[in-house]
């Protein structure tokens, strides 16, 4: 009885030194529970591995063009932000099944995906480019895939026209080097199992600037027909109207303040908008 009396008299006593001391004892948090704050909390993905977009730094920290703007996009909100990377096609996926609420993963808007999602408006315009050895002569993207070996990064448009392109005359297959990342796709030119290389013209600019690129240059203008190039718009899941509108208003704000322009000037020699 005497424990019990004791214990008893101790926990009290504890009770009272909180109480006294202003402290509380701790409740569980879950590990991927949002901050405590009465701002809201939104989930952000961009794309893993898509420099100077999006790209993890020494640390392992995400860096990159989007997550710059992001952090923007999220004070012009009032909103906390959290950022989380993955693969192209997993961004699309994800954002239509509601697991994150706004998707950077420099997406085209199409019908199909309009089925899906939802679309900020434009906040950059997307092309496409071929890269080869500096000295190259020009060529169209015709004439490329008859006469050299092109690499491009398997399920991107670049790759699905060059199929279409190549199923046209079989013999052309042999030509076509599927690739499965962007460092796959400049190693590819470097070490000479392609000649040529397509992607998106802002990551070939990037490409170019870098000492990796030293020695190649864009062969040809860039490209945007045939699916090739568009608007590149923010992604939301579907039924996320109000969400939506108050991103766009925030991109609006943040173009006429001068902040968007301030940000492109850090990751591109012109206005990529």
């Amino acid at each position: 009885m005497g424990f019990h009396m004791r214990f008893a008299t101790a926990h009290a006593l504890l009770a009272v030194m909180a109480l006294l001391t202003g402290l509380a004892l701790p409740q569980p948090v879950r590990a991927d529970a949002p901050p405590p704050t009465d701002r809201p909390f939104l989930r952000i993905v961009v794309i893993d591995h898509s420099p100077p977009f999006s790209d993890r730094d020494a640390d392992g920290l995400l860096v990159g063009f989007n997550i710059d703007f992001g952090r923007e996009l999220c004070r012009s909100l009032g909103a906390v932000c959290s950022f989380d990377a993955a693969p192209f096609k997993q961004i699309i996926d994800d954002v239509a099944a509601g697991r994150y609420d706004i998707g950077f993963g420099n997406v085209l808007r199409t019908p199909d995906r309009e089925q899906r999602l939802l679309f900020s408006i434009p906040y950059w315009r997307s092309s496409t480019s071929l890269v080869g050895h500096r000295g190259m002569p020009e060529l169209s993207l015709e004439e490329a895939i008859r006469s050299r070996r092109i690499a491009a990064i398997r399920g991107s448009r670049q790759h699905a026209l060059l199929v279409r392109l190549a199923d046209a005359d079989p013999s052309l297959q042999a030509n076509l080097v599927p690739v499965s990342t962007l460092d796959d796709l400049w190693n590819a030119i470097r070490n000479g199992k392609s000649e040529m290389a397509i992607g998106p013209t802002l990551n070939v600019v990037h490409f170019l600037l870098s000492d990796a690129g030293e020695g190649f240059e864009t062969i040809g203008t860039p490209m945007s027909e045939d699916g090739l190039g568009g608007t590149v718009h923010i992604i939301f899941p579907p039924g996320q109207h109000a969400l939506k509108a108050s991103v766009d208003r925030a991109l609006t704000a943040l173009r006429n303040d001068g902040t968007y322009q301030r940000i492109n000037r850090n990751y591109f020699p012109f206005d990529i908008y």
